[in-house]
């Protein structure tokens, strides 16, 4: 069995689109975290006010997009996470 073995032979096509999505994933989920933690810790740690921390999030989520080549998905998301930040932001500003 061993003998029949040639390297280099093997399919390794599925192996290999496996590998760039998991890649894509780890890239994507690592922008999205970034963007949301730099939010929060401009926020609570260095007392930006909420529109200042979201305004400076959304362009190094931008530039992060841009560099990174990231597709639709992940403008989706950041529009979508600056929506609720906005919606959050001002429910906070109104009721504290």
């Amino acid at each position: 069995m061993a003998e029949e073995y040639t390297r280099g032979e093997m399919d390794i096509s599925e192996h290999k689109a496996s590998f760039d999505g998991f890649i894509s994933v780890s890239v994507y989920s690592t922008l999205v975290v970034t963007v949301t933690l730099l939010c929060v810790i401009l926020v609570f740690g260095a007392h930006f006010h909420w529109l200042t921390a979201m305004f400076v999030s959304a362009i190094v989520g931008g530039l992060g997009g841009v560099f990174l080549k990231q597709g639709a998905g992940y403008w989706a998301t950041l529009v979508i996470l600056a929506i609720i930040g906005f919606i959050t932001g001002g429910l906070v500003s109104l009721l504290g």
